[in-house]
């Protein structure tokens, strides 16, 4: 039997909420928790079961790297691009350096790769999962808030929330096996003014800015791949689960 004993005045997501759960879940939720899970979130529609559970990656965050495409992206509209911090704005230029470098990198990335580039042509790192749930048609992705919120912004890129990140994230890994996917942020509170206009923004179209490099077809998809589900509904679903 799993210990689930943690300290009172932990507030962190990850050690009090994410891993306990979902590591519960896996041992006692039996065969169908991964489509419960789903059905349970407010914004998305699952109408076909997800299937059996293959893996779950908790406790220690899954790395994801930006797609080449976004990559590309940032180096080609780096001059239309603004910093989290307004003093950084003339490194772009400085980064890029000579154009037949640039002109380099960017062949590499138009043609599938990010290996081998040069640092210096990065704009954006590795985003993380909390939780990845894979089933036999589906992944899961999940991101779990208690006393925190959704990146609103990465270092070179005021616009590129961490919502779109993810997203993005779990659709590059279900499309290389093939299979479907979810995002559901699971949250202790009512979600932040920013976290609810992201959410709504991306399922109605209305705001797309974290997502330029994606095609029209791409971004109409993301739209019903977005779940909100509170830790407090989990609970009461699954009322086996330890006191926590």
């Amino acid at each position: 039997m799993a210990d689930y004993s943690l300290d009172p005045e932990d507030q962190n997501s990850a050690r009090t909420r994410v891993t306990p759960i979902f590591s519960w879940l896996r041992e006692n939720g039996g065969n169908d928790w991964p489509t419960e899970l789903l059905r349970l979130a407010d914004g998305i529609c699952v109408a076909n079961d997800v299937g059996a559970l293959l893996s779950l990656a908790v406790g220690e965050e899954r790395t994801v790297q930006p797609s080449p495409a976004r990559l590309a992206w940032m180096i080609r509209n780096a001059h239309r691009l603004a910093p989290n911090d307004g003093r950084l704005w003339r490194e772009y230029s400085t980064r890029l350096g000579k154009d037949q470098a640039k002109q380099k990198a960017l062949a590499k990335l138009d043609g599938g790769t990010s290996t081998g580039i040069s640092k210096q042509f990065i704009f954006e790192g590795p985003t993380h999962a909390d939780c990845l749930i894979e089933c036999e048609h589906a992944l899961i992705w999940v991101e779990g808030k208690r006393n925190d919120w959704l990146s609103p912004c990465i270092k070179w890129d005021v616009t590129r929330d961490q919502l779109a990140r993810n997203l993005e994230a779990a659709w590059i890994l279900a499309t290389a096996v093939e299979k479907d996917f979810w995002l559901v942020i699971c949250h202790e509170h009512e979600l932040k003014h920013h976290e609810s206009a992201l959410v709504d923004g991306y399922r109605t179209g209305t705001w797309n800015a974290g997502w330029p490099h994606l095609s029209t077809e791409t971004r109409s998809l993301f739209r019903g791949k977005i779940g909100t589900l509170t830790w407090a509904t989990i609970f009461r679903h699954w009322p086996g689960l330890p006191h926590l």
